[in-house]
Protein backbone atom coordinates (compact mmCIF):
# COMPACT_ATOMS: atom_id res chain seq x y z
CA UNK A 1 0.00 0.00 0.00
CA UNK A 2 1.36 3.41 -1.03
CA UNK A 3 0.46 6.62 0.81
CA UNK A 4 0.15 9.87 -1.15
CA UNK A 5 -0.14 13.07 0.87
CA UNK A 6 -2.36 15.49 -1.10
CA UNK A 7 -2.33 18.07 1.73
CA UNK A 8 -2.39 17.98 5.48
CA UNK A 9 -6.17 17.37 5.66
CA UNK A 10 -6.49 14.84 2.83
CA UNK A 11 -4.58 11.71 1.93
CA UNK A 12 -4.98 9.06 -0.72
CA UNK A 13 -4.11 5.42 -0.05
CA UNK A 14 -3.27 3.69 -3.33
CA UNK A 15 -4.48 0.07 -3.42
CA UNK A 16 -4.80 -2.48 -6.19
CA UNK A 17 -8.59 -2.15 -6.04
CA UNK A 18 -8.41 1.63 -6.40
CA UNK A 19 -7.63 4.71 -4.31
CA UNK A 20 -8.96 5.16 -0.80
CA UNK A 21 -9.47 8.82 0.12
CA UNK A 22 -9.22 9.85 3.76
CA UNK A 23 -10.04 13.18 5.38
CA UNK A 24 -8.77 14.64 8.63
CA UNK A 25 -11.86 15.66 10.59
CA UNK A 26 -12.29 18.74 12.76
CA UNK A 27 -11.93 16.35 15.71
CA UNK A 28 -8.46 15.32 14.51
CA UNK A 29 -9.31 11.82 13.27
CA UNK A 30 -8.70 10.33 9.81
CA UNK A 31 -11.89 9.00 8.21
CA UNK A 32 -12.65 7.38 4.86
CA UNK A 33 -14.58 9.57 2.44
CA UNK A 34 -15.68 6.71 0.16
CA UNK A 35 -16.35 2.99 0.42
CA UNK A 36 -13.17 0.94 0.12
CA UNK A 37 -15.02 -1.78 -1.79
CA UNK A 38 -17.52 -0.17 -4.18
CA UNK A 39 -17.53 3.65 -4.18
CA UNK A 40 -19.59 3.71 -7.39
CA UNK A 41 -22.48 1.78 -5.83
CA UNK A 42 -22.23 4.02 -2.78
CA UNK A 43 -22.48 7.10 -5.01
CA UNK A 44 -25.53 5.63 -6.75
CA UNK A 45 -27.31 5.11 -3.43
CA UNK A 46 -26.41 8.65 -2.32
CA UNK A 47 -27.84 10.07 -5.54
CA UNK A 48 -31.07 8.05 -5.35
CA UNK A 49 -31.66 8.83 -1.68
CA UNK A 50 -31.03 12.55 -2.14
CA UNK A 51 -33.36 12.93 -5.11
CA UNK A 52 -36.14 10.59 -4.01
CA UNK A 53 -38.17 13.23 -2.20
CA UNK A 54 -37.76 16.17 -4.58
CA UNK A 55 -37.29 14.63 -8.04
CA UNK A 56 -38.58 11.08 -7.66
CA UNK A 57 -35.26 9.84 -8.98
CA UNK A 58 -35.43 11.92 -12.16
CA UNK A 59 -32.46 13.90 -13.44
CA UNK A 60 -32.51 17.53 -12.29
CA UNK A 61 -31.31 20.23 -14.66
CA UNK A 62 -29.01 21.59 -11.95
CA UNK A 63 -27.71 20.37 -8.63
CA UNK A 64 -25.40 21.69 -5.95
CA UNK A 65 -22.99 19.25 -4.32
CA UNK A 66 -21.32 20.19 -1.04
CA UNK A 67 -18.28 17.98 -0.68
CA UNK A 68 -17.95 15.89 -3.83
CA UNK A 69 -15.01 13.84 -2.57
CA UNK A 70 -13.11 12.19 -5.42
CA UNK A 71 -16.05 12.65 -7.82
CA UNK A 72 -17.65 9.20 -7.91
CA UNK A 73 -21.03 10.95 -7.89
CA UNK A 74 -20.13 12.60 -11.20
CA UNK A 75 -19.15 9.20 -12.57
CA UNK A 76 -22.62 7.91 -11.69
CA UNK A 77 -24.37 10.88 -13.30
CA UNK A 78 -22.33 10.24 -16.42
CA UNK A 79 -23.12 6.49 -16.35
CA UNK A 80 -26.85 7.26 -16.25
CA UNK A 81 -26.56 9.53 -19.28
CA UNK A 82 -27.85 12.58 -17.43
CA UNK A 83 -26.96 16.07 -18.70
CA UNK A 84 -27.35 17.60 -15.27
CA UNK A 85 -25.26 20.65 -14.53
CA UNK A 86 -23.30 20.26 -11.28
CA UNK A 87 -21.96 23.06 -9.10
CA UNK A 88 -19.52 21.62 -6.56
CA UNK A 89 -19.05 23.71 -3.43
CA UNK A 90 -16.02 22.09 -1.81
CA UNK A 91 -15.16 23.22 1.75
CA UNK A 92 -11.72 21.55 1.75
CA UNK A 93 -9.26 22.73 -0.90
CA UNK A 94 -7.13 19.59 -0.75
CA UNK A 95 -10.21 17.48 -1.51
CA UNK A 96 -10.81 19.54 -4.64
CA UNK A 97 -7.29 18.62 -5.77
CA UNK A 98 -8.07 14.93 -5.26
CA UNK A 99 -11.17 15.36 -7.44
CA UNK A 100 -9.26 17.09 -10.23
CA UNK A 101 -6.35 14.64 -10.18
CA UNK A 102 -8.41 11.42 -10.15
CA UNK A 103 -9.64 11.77 -13.75
CA UNK A 104 -10.01 14.21 -16.63
CA UNK A 105 -13.04 16.49 -16.20
CA UNK A 106 -12.29 18.82 -19.10
CA UNK A 107 -15.19 17.69 -21.26
CA UNK A 108 -17.60 18.37 -18.39
CA UNK A 109 -16.22 21.87 -17.96
CA UNK A 110 -16.09 22.58 -21.70
CA UNK A 111 -19.77 21.59 -22.00
CA UNK A 112 -20.66 24.01 -19.19
CA UNK A 113 -21.82 21.15 -16.97
CA UNK A 114 -19.31 21.45 -14.12
CA UNK A 115 -18.29 24.36 -11.89
CA UNK A 116 -16.02 23.88 -8.88
CA UNK A 117 -15.97 26.47 -6.08
CA UNK A 118 -13.33 25.90 -3.44
CA UNK A 119 -13.34 27.11 0.15
CA UNK A 120 -12.67 29.02 2.18
CA UNK A 121 -12.78 31.94 -0.33
CA UNK A 122 -14.98 30.30 -3.00
CA UNK A 123 -13.47 32.53 -5.68
CA UNK A 124 -15.60 32.78 -8.81
CA UNK A 125 -18.95 32.33 -7.05
CA UNK A 126 -20.36 35.58 -8.42
CA UNK A 127 -19.41 34.65 -11.99
CA UNK A 128 -21.02 31.21 -11.60
CA UNK A 129 -24.22 32.80 -10.28
CA UNK A 130 -24.59 34.77 -13.51
CA UNK A 131 -24.85 31.52 -15.47
CA UNK A 132 -27.44 29.77 -13.29
CA UNK A 133 -31.15 29.52 -14.05
CA UNK A 134 -33.85 28.39 -11.60
CA UNK A 135 -31.21 27.76 -8.95
CA UNK A 136 -33.89 27.91 -6.24
CA UNK A 137 -35.26 24.60 -7.55
CA UNK A 138 -31.93 22.79 -7.63
CA UNK A 139 -31.36 20.07 -5.01
CA UNK A 140 -28.42 20.37 -2.64
CA UNK A 141 -26.53 17.11 -2.04
CA UNK A 142 -24.23 17.10 0.98
CA UNK A 143 -21.62 14.37 1.30
CA UNK A 144 -22.50 12.65 4.61
CA UNK A 145 -18.88 12.01 5.62
CA UNK A 146 -17.85 15.60 4.87
CA UNK A 147 -20.89 16.91 6.77
CA UNK A 148 -19.89 14.92 9.88
CA UNK A 149 -16.19 15.66 9.55
CA UNK A 150 -16.18 19.38 8.67
CA UNK A 151 -19.35 20.88 10.19
CA UNK A 152 -18.09 24.47 10.13
CA UNK A 153 -16.92 24.20 6.55
CA UNK A 154 -20.22 22.67 5.46
CA UNK A 155 -22.16 25.50 7.13
CA UNK A 156 -20.04 28.02 5.19
CA UNK A 157 -20.67 26.05 1.99
CA UNK A 158 -24.44 26.20 2.62
CA UNK A 159 -24.08 29.99 2.89
CA UNK A 160 -22.38 30.02 -0.52
CA UNK A 161 -25.23 27.99 -2.03
CA UNK A 162 -27.74 30.42 -0.53
CA UNK A 163 -25.80 33.30 -2.05
CA UNK A 164 -25.74 31.60 -5.46
CA UNK A 165 -29.50 31.05 -5.31
CA UNK A 166 -30.17 34.65 -4.28
CA UNK A 167 -27.95 36.15 -6.95
CA UNK A 168 -29.33 33.84 -9.63
CA UNK A 169 -32.90 34.79 -8.71
CA UNK A 170 -32.10 38.51 -8.64
CA UNK A 171 -30.37 38.33 -12.00
CA UNK A 172 -33.24 36.39 -13.55
CA UNK A 173 -35.84 38.78 -12.17
CA UNK A 174 -33.92 41.76 -13.51
CA UNK A 175 -33.73 40.17 -16.94
CA UNK A 176 -37.45 39.42 -16.98
CA UNK A 177 -38.48 42.83 -15.68
CA UNK A 178 -36.31 44.80 -18.09
CA UNK A 179 -36.42 42.62 -21.20
CA UNK A 180 -38.96 44.71 -23.10
CA UNK A 181 -37.25 48.01 -22.32
CA UNK A 182 -33.80 46.61 -23.18
CA UNK A 183 -35.04 45.31 -26.52
CA UNK A 184 -36.91 48.44 -27.59
CA UNK A 185 -34.27 50.93 -26.52
CA UNK A 186 -31.49 48.95 -28.18
CA UNK A 187 -33.49 49.10 -31.40
CA UNK A 188 -34.09 52.82 -30.95
CA UNK A 189 -30.34 53.37 -30.43
CA UNK A 190 -29.33 51.27 -33.45
CA UNK A 191 -28.81 54.22 -35.81
CA UNK A 192 -26.76 56.06 -33.19
CA UNK A 193 -24.66 52.97 -32.53
CA UNK A 194 -23.94 52.66 -36.25
CA UNK A 195 -22.40 56.15 -36.19
CA UNK A 196 -20.56 55.83 -32.87
CA UNK A 197 -17.62 53.84 -31.54
CA UNK A 198 -17.14 50.23 -30.45
CA UNK A 199 -15.86 49.47 -26.95
CA UNK A 200 -13.68 46.73 -28.45
CA UNK A 201 -11.41 49.42 -29.95
CA UNK A 202 -10.50 50.52 -26.40
CA UNK A 203 -8.76 47.24 -25.51
CA UNK A 204 -5.22 47.99 -24.35
CA UNK A 205 -5.55 51.69 -25.19
CA UNK A 206 -4.17 52.84 -21.83
CA UNK A 207 -1.90 49.96 -20.84
CA UNK A 208 0.02 50.82 -17.68
CA UNK A 209 -1.87 54.09 -17.12
CA UNK A 210 -3.39 54.50 -13.63
CA UNK A 211 -7.18 54.69 -13.47
CA UNK A 212 -9.54 55.93 -10.76
CA UNK A 213 -13.10 54.56 -10.86
CA UNK A 214 -15.57 56.78 -9.01
CA UNK A 215 -18.95 55.56 -7.79
CA UNK A 216 -21.62 57.67 -6.07
CA UNK A 217 -21.37 56.09 -2.63
CA UNK A 218 -21.60 58.34 0.44
CA UNK A 219 -17.82 58.49 0.80
CA UNK A 220 -17.33 60.23 -2.55
CA UNK A 221 -17.83 63.52 -0.66
CA UNK A 222 -14.82 62.77 1.53
CA UNK A 223 -12.84 61.37 -1.41
CA UNK A 224 -13.35 64.41 -3.65
CA UNK A 225 -10.35 66.50 -2.44
CA UNK A 226 -8.04 63.52 -2.93
CA UNK A 227 -9.46 62.94 -6.41
CA UNK A 228 -9.04 66.60 -7.32
CA UNK A 229 -5.31 66.55 -6.62
CA UNK A 230 -4.93 63.15 -8.34
CA UNK A 231 -6.91 63.76 -11.52
CA UNK A 232 -3.93 64.75 -13.68
CA UNK A 233 -2.11 61.49 -12.89
CA UNK A 234 -4.88 58.99 -13.68
CA UNK A 235 -7.50 58.17 -16.24
CA UNK A 236 -10.71 59.24 -14.52
CA UNK A 237 -13.61 56.80 -15.02
CA UNK A 238 -17.02 57.69 -13.58
CA UNK A 239 -20.05 55.53 -13.01
CA UNK A 240 -23.11 57.27 -14.45
CA UNK A 241 -24.51 58.32 -11.05
CA UNK A 242 -21.18 59.85 -10.00
CA UNK A 243 -20.69 61.98 -13.12
CA UNK A 244 -22.67 65.02 -11.98
CA UNK A 245 -21.08 65.15 -8.49
CA UNK A 246 -17.61 64.97 -10.06
CA UNK A 247 -18.28 67.68 -12.64
CA UNK A 248 -19.64 70.07 -10.01
CA UNK A 249 -16.43 69.57 -8.00
CA UNK A 250 -14.20 70.36 -10.96
CA UNK A 251 -13.20 66.74 -11.60
CA UNK A 252 -14.24 65.96 -15.19
CA UNK A 253 -14.07 62.25 -15.97
CA UNK A 254 -12.38 61.09 -19.13
CA UNK A 255 -14.80 58.17 -19.45
CA UNK A 256 -18.37 57.83 -18.15
CA UNK A 257 -19.92 54.36 -18.00
CA UNK A 258 -23.70 53.99 -18.43
CA UNK A 259 -25.57 50.71 -18.00
CA UNK A 260 -29.08 50.93 -16.51
CA UNK A 261 -31.71 51.44 -19.28
CA UNK A 262 -34.27 53.11 -17.00
CA UNK A 263 -35.60 56.62 -17.58
CA UNK A 264 -34.45 57.65 -14.10
CA UNK A 265 -30.92 56.51 -14.78
CA UNK A 266 -30.91 58.41 -18.06
CA UNK A 267 -31.44 61.57 -16.02
CA UNK A 268 -28.01 61.14 -14.41
CA UNK A 269 -26.45 61.88 -17.79
CA UNK A 270 -28.85 64.58 -18.97
CA UNK A 271 -28.24 68.32 -18.57
CA UNK A 272 -24.65 67.91 -17.38
CA UNK A 273 -22.47 70.96 -16.90
CA UNK A 274 -19.61 71.11 -19.43
CA UNK A 275 -19.00 67.41 -20.21
CA UNK A 276 -17.33 68.18 -23.55
CA UNK A 277 -14.08 66.37 -22.73
CA UNK A 278 -15.87 63.34 -21.28
CA UNK A 279 -16.57 60.25 -23.41
CA UNK A 280 -19.48 57.91 -22.78
CA UNK A 281 -19.14 54.12 -22.68
CA UNK A 282 -22.76 53.05 -23.05
CA UNK A 283 -24.60 49.75 -23.03
CA UNK A 284 -26.73 49.54 -26.16
CA UNK A 285 -30.05 49.83 -24.31
CA UNK A 286 -29.16 52.99 -22.37
CA UNK A 287 -32.04 55.45 -22.43
CA UNK A 288 -31.70 57.64 -25.56
CA UNK A 289 -31.81 60.87 -23.55
CA UNK A 290 -28.55 59.83 -21.85
CA UNK A 291 -26.78 59.96 -25.22
CA UNK A 292 -27.67 63.54 -26.13
CA UNK A 293 -24.62 65.28 -24.66
CA UNK A 294 -22.13 62.71 -25.94
CA UNK A 295 -22.75 62.87 -29.70
CA UNK A 296 -19.65 61.68 -31.56
CA UNK A 297 -18.05 60.80 -28.18
CA UNK A 298 -19.69 57.45 -27.38
CA UNK A 299 -18.39 53.90 -27.37
CA UNK A 300 -21.14 51.27 -27.24
CA UNK A 301 -20.98 47.82 -25.69
CA UNK A 302 -23.33 44.93 -25.16
CA UNK A 303 -23.84 42.47 -22.32
CA UNK A 304 -23.91 38.95 -23.72
CA UNK A 305 -25.82 38.17 -26.92
CA UNK A 306 -29.41 38.73 -25.89
CA UNK A 307 -32.06 40.12 -28.24
CA UNK A 308 -31.95 42.11 -30.43
CA UNK A 309 -28.18 41.66 -30.86
CA UNK A 310 -28.36 38.45 -32.93
CA UNK A 311 -30.61 40.27 -35.41
CA UNK A 312 -28.44 43.41 -35.41
CA UNK A 313 -25.30 41.32 -35.86
CA UNK A 314 -26.82 39.46 -38.79
CA UNK A 315 -27.29 42.83 -40.49
CA UNK A 316 -23.81 44.18 -39.83
CA UNK A 317 -24.09 45.94 -36.47
CA UNK A 318 -22.20 44.44 -33.55
CA UNK A 319 -20.32 45.83 -30.57
CA UNK A 320 -17.84 44.39 -28.06
CA UNK A 321 -18.88 43.12 -24.65
CA UNK A 322 -18.13 44.11 -21.09
CA UNK A 323 -18.35 41.62 -18.26
CA UNK A 324 -21.10 42.94 -15.98
CA UNK A 325 -22.67 41.68 -12.77
CA UNK A 326 -25.76 43.77 -12.06
CA UNK A 327 -24.02 47.08 -11.34
CA UNK A 328 -22.43 49.81 -13.42
CA UNK A 329 -19.48 49.62 -11.02
CA UNK A 330 -18.69 46.10 -12.25
CA UNK A 331 -18.88 47.33 -15.86
CA UNK A 332 -16.49 50.20 -15.07
CA UNK A 333 -14.03 47.78 -13.46
CA UNK A 334 -14.10 45.43 -16.43
CA UNK A 335 -13.57 48.42 -18.73
CA UNK A 336 -10.49 49.51 -16.75
CA UNK A 337 -9.09 45.98 -16.98
CA UNK A 338 -9.64 45.87 -20.74
CA UNK A 339 -8.05 49.30 -21.15
CA UNK A 340 -4.95 47.80 -19.53
CA UNK A 341 -4.92 50.34 -16.69
CA UNK A 342 -2.72 49.78 -13.65
CA UNK A 343 -3.20 50.45 -10.85
CA UNK A 344 -7.01 50.58 -10.78
CA UNK A 345 -8.24 52.60 -7.82
CA UNK A 346 -11.83 52.72 -6.52
CA UNK A 347 -13.34 55.83 -4.91
CA UNK A 348 -16.85 56.35 -3.58
CA UNK A 349 -17.34 52.59 -3.76
CA UNK A 350 -18.81 52.06 -0.29
CA UNK A 351 -21.29 49.39 -1.39
CA UNK A 352 -22.83 50.19 1.96
CA UNK A 353 -24.90 52.93 3.57
CA UNK A 354 -22.04 54.74 5.27
CA UNK A 355 -23.33 57.17 7.90
CA UNK A 356 -26.82 55.89 7.06
CA UNK A 357 -26.77 57.64 3.66
CA UNK A 358 -27.69 56.13 0.26
CA UNK A 359 -25.53 58.36 -1.97
CA UNK A 360 -23.02 61.18 -1.99
CA UNK A 361 -24.20 64.77 -2.38
CA UNK A 362 -24.80 66.33 -5.78
CA UNK A 363 -26.61 63.53 -7.64
CA UNK A 364 -29.94 64.12 -9.40
CA UNK A 365 -31.62 63.13 -6.11
CA UNK A 366 -30.36 66.34 -4.50
CA UNK A 367 -33.18 68.51 -5.89
CA UNK A 368 -35.85 66.16 -4.50
CA UNK A 369 -34.13 66.06 -1.12
CA UNK A 370 -34.05 69.86 -1.05
CA UNK A 371 -37.79 70.02 -1.79
CA UNK A 372 -38.54 67.68 1.09
CA UNK A 373 -36.31 69.67 3.43
CA UNK A 374 -38.07 72.87 2.36
CA UNK A 375 -41.30 71.14 3.30
CA UNK A 376 -40.07 70.60 6.86
CA UNK A 377 -38.28 67.24 6.67
CA UNK A 378 -34.63 66.66 7.60
CA UNK A 379 -31.84 65.20 5.52
CA UNK A 380 -31.17 62.52 8.13
CA UNK A 381 -34.78 61.39 8.05
CA UNK A 382 -34.89 61.47 4.25
CA UNK A 383 -31.74 59.38 3.97
CA UNK A 384 -33.02 56.91 6.58
CA UNK A 385 -36.24 56.47 4.59
CA UNK A 386 -34.22 55.84 1.44
CA UNK A 387 -31.94 53.31 3.14
CA UNK A 388 -34.84 51.50 4.78
CA UNK A 389 -36.25 50.57 1.37
CA UNK A 390 -33.86 47.60 1.48
CA UNK A 391 -33.96 44.87 4.14
CA UNK A 392 -31.14 45.48 6.58
CA UNK A 393 -27.98 43.46 6.06
CA UNK A 394 -24.86 43.86 8.18
CA UNK A 395 -21.38 42.75 7.12
CA UNK A 396 -17.92 43.69 8.28
CA UNK A 397 -16.53 46.85 6.74
CA UNK A 398 -12.88 47.38 5.78
CA UNK A 399 -12.06 48.08 9.43
CA UNK A 400 -13.90 45.05 10.80
CA UNK A 401 -16.85 47.05 12.16
CA UNK A 402 -20.45 46.16 11.25
CA UNK A 403 -21.73 48.11 8.24
CA UNK A 404 -25.33 48.54 7.12
CA UNK A 405 -25.70 47.40 3.51
CA UNK A 406 -28.08 45.42 1.28
CA UNK A 407 -27.95 41.98 -0.27
CA UNK A 408 -27.48 43.27 -3.82
CA UNK A 409 -24.57 45.49 -2.74
CA UNK A 410 -22.88 42.51 -1.06
CA UNK A 411 -23.32 40.57 -4.31
CA UNK A 412 -21.60 43.36 -6.27
CA UNK A 413 -18.78 43.43 -3.71
CA UNK A 414 -18.28 39.68 -3.97
CA UNK A 415 -18.05 39.88 -7.76
CA UNK A 416 -15.44 42.65 -7.59
CA UNK A 417 -13.39 40.75 -5.02
CA UNK A 418 -13.54 37.58 -7.12
CA UNK A 419 -12.41 39.43 -10.25
CA UNK A 420 -9.65 41.31 -8.46
CA UNK A 421 -8.27 38.07 -7.00
CA UNK A 422 -7.11 37.10 -10.48
CA UNK A 423 -5.04 40.28 -10.86
CA UNK A 424 -1.42 40.79 -9.80
CA UNK A 425 -0.84 42.08 -6.28
CA UNK A 426 -1.07 45.83 -6.15
CA UNK A 427 -3.09 46.31 -9.35
CA UNK A 428 -6.47 46.83 -7.60
CA UNK A 429 -6.80 49.33 -4.76
CA UNK A 430 -9.64 50.92 -2.82
CA UNK A 431 -9.33 54.57 -1.80
CA UNK A 432 -12.92 54.88 -0.55
CA UNK A 433 -11.88 54.75 3.11
CA UNK A 434 -15.17 53.20 4.25
CA UNK A 435 -17.66 50.52 3.27
CA UNK A 436 -17.34 46.83 2.50
CA UNK A 437 -15.12 46.64 -0.60
CA UNK A 438 -12.26 44.59 0.81
CA UNK A 439 -10.84 41.11 0.44
CA UNK A 440 -8.96 39.16 -2.19
CA UNK A 441 -6.03 41.13 -3.57
CA UNK A 442 -7.57 44.57 -2.97
CA UNK A 443 -5.29 46.96 -1.05
CA UNK A 444 -6.23 50.25 0.61
CA UNK A 445 -4.66 53.73 0.51
CA UNK A 446 -5.37 57.29 -0.58
CA UNK A 447 -5.23 57.71 -4.33
CA UNK A 448 -2.81 60.62 -4.01
CA UNK A 449 -0.39 58.53 -1.96
CA UNK A 450 -0.54 55.63 -4.39
CA UNK A 451 0.01 57.94 -7.39
CA UNK A 452 2.70 60.05 -5.77
CA UNK A 453 5.59 60.20 -8.21
CA UNK A 454 3.48 58.97 -11.15
CA UNK A 455 3.92 61.12 -14.26
CA UNK A 456 1.42 63.85 -15.09
CA UNK A 457 -0.69 62.66 -18.01
CA UNK A 458 -0.89 64.58 -21.28
CA UNK A 459 -4.58 65.44 -21.51
CA UNK A 460 -4.43 66.22 -25.22
CA UNK A 461 -2.84 62.82 -25.84
CA UNK A 462 -5.69 61.12 -23.95
CA UNK A 463 -8.21 62.88 -26.19
CA UNK A 464 -6.24 61.98 -29.32
CA UNK A 465 -6.17 58.31 -28.35
CA UNK A 466 -9.90 58.24 -27.69
CA UNK A 467 -10.68 60.07 -30.92
CA UNK A 468 -8.54 57.66 -32.93
CA UNK A 469 -10.16 54.62 -31.28
CA UNK A 470 -13.60 56.10 -31.94
CA UNK A 471 -12.78 56.45 -35.64
CA UNK A 472 -11.67 52.81 -35.85
CA UNK A 473 -15.25 51.53 -35.68
CA UNK A 474 -16.61 49.21 -38.37
CA UNK A 475 -18.32 50.64 -41.41
CA UNK A 476 -22.01 51.49 -40.79
CA UNK A 477 -24.28 48.50 -41.35
CA UNK A 478 -26.93 48.19 -43.98
CA UNK A 479 -30.01 47.82 -41.81
CA UNK A 480 -32.41 49.40 -44.27
CA UNK A 481 -33.89 46.23 -45.88
CA UNK A 482 -34.25 44.54 -42.51
CA UNK A 483 -35.92 47.62 -41.04
CA UNK A 484 -38.41 47.77 -43.92
CA UNK A 485 -39.20 44.07 -43.47
CA UNK A 486 -39.96 44.56 -39.80
CA UNK A 487 -42.08 47.65 -40.37
CA UNK A 488 -44.07 45.79 -42.99
CA UNK A 489 -44.56 42.79 -40.69
CA UNK A 490 -42.70 40.52 -43.10
CA UNK A 491 -40.17 39.19 -40.57
CA UNK A 492 -42.62 37.22 -38.45
CA UNK A 493 -39.99 34.87 -36.98
CA UNK A 494 -37.97 37.75 -35.52
CA UNK A 495 -41.09 39.33 -34.08
CA UNK A 496 -42.04 36.03 -32.42
CA UNK A 497 -38.55 35.63 -30.93
CA UNK A 498 -38.50 39.15 -29.56
CA UNK A 499 -41.99 38.88 -28.11
CA UNK A 500 -41.06 35.63 -26.34
CA UNK A 501 -37.88 37.28 -24.99
CA UNK A 502 -39.98 40.12 -23.57
CA UNK A 503 -42.34 37.67 -21.87
CA UNK A 504 -45.12 38.15 -24.37
CA UNK A 505 -45.56 41.82 -23.46
CA UNK A 506 -44.55 43.39 -26.80
CA UNK A 507 -46.94 44.59 -29.43
CA UNK A 508 -45.99 44.87 -33.07
CA UNK A 509 -46.62 48.61 -32.89
CA UNK A 510 -44.01 48.84 -30.11
CA UNK A 511 -41.43 47.22 -32.36
CA UNK A 512 -42.38 49.38 -35.33
CA UNK A 513 -42.06 52.51 -33.21
CA UNK A 514 -38.66 51.53 -31.83
CA UNK A 515 -37.24 50.36 -35.15
CA UNK A 516 -38.62 53.41 -36.90
CA UNK A 517 -37.00 55.71 -34.34
CA UNK A 518 -33.73 53.86 -34.80
CA UNK A 519 -33.54 53.90 -38.58
CA UNK A 520 -30.33 55.38 -39.96
CA UNK A 521 -30.56 59.03 -40.97
CA UNK A 522 -31.48 59.39 -44.62
CA UNK A 523 -33.09 55.96 -44.84
CA UNK A 524 -36.58 56.92 -43.75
Amino acid sequence: MQLTESAERTRVLQRATGPIVELLTDAGQWTRVHSAHDPSAEASRWLDTSLAATHDGAAPALMFVIGAGAGFLLDEIERRGWVTRVVIVEPEASMARVLIERRDWRHWIADGRLSILVGPQYAGAAAVAQTLANAHRAPVLVHPVVERSLPDGVRAAHDVVSRLRFESAANGEARRAGASRVLLQTLTNAATMAREGDVATLNGLFTGVPAIISAAGPSLDANAPDLWVSQDRALMIACDTATRPLLTRGIPPHLVVGLDPSVANGCHLGGLNEPQRSWLVAEGSLHPRALDQFADRTFFFRVGHRHPWPWLGAHGLDRGTLDVWGSVLTAAFDLALRLGCSPIIFAGADLAFTNNRPYCRGTIFEAQWACWVAGGDTYDNIWKTQVDRWPAVEVADMNGAPARTAAHLVAFRDWLVDRSAAEPAGRVMNATGAGILHGGSITHALASLRLQGSPVLNQDDIQRRLRHAHGARLAPPSLVPAVHALLAGEDAATVRDWTAFAGGTLALDDLRSAVGAGRPTGDR
